[in-house]
């Protein structure tokens, strides 16, 4: 099948994969996250991509990785997916979570002065 046609063609044939090897069918592994009996059937067609919550199902259901679901279904590239955040950056996010787009703005507009301040008066 046309690539374009099948835009998430890798999480469709891991999710294929990962149903076969537990013996599951489409209606079987349908049921299981909660769905239509069809859903899994659409899933596997590679056209669409699932919700978060939904991958966090079939991970759960298949016992796959969430992480490599998500790369398939393009919510993080390899890259992250490989490099996750250390915690100590986790812990700079979780400070600022809370802040308004408003707020965010500030904060960046704030960060991008300091960084034009560092090279003065060294």
């Amino acid at each position: 099948m046309d690539p374009d046609r099948r835009p998430f063609g890798a999480l469709a044939d891991s999710v294929r994969r990962a149903r076969i090897a537990r013996s599951l069918s489409q209606r079987g592994l349908s049921r299981a996250l909660g769905m239509s009996d069809g859903y899994v059937g659409h899933l596997e067609s590679g056209r669409f991509r699932p919700t978060v919550e939904s991958l966090k199902g079939l991970a759960s259901v298949l016992d796959f990785s969430y992480g490599q679901l998500a790369v398939d279904a393009g919510y993080i590239s390899p890259e992250e997916f490989e490099n996750p955040i250390d915690e100590s950056k986790l812990a700079r996010l979780n400070e600022v979570n809370d802040l308004t787009d408003q707020e965010w703005a500030s904060v960046k507009d704030f960060v991008q002065y300091v960084r034009s301040r560092r090279g003065e008066g060294a």
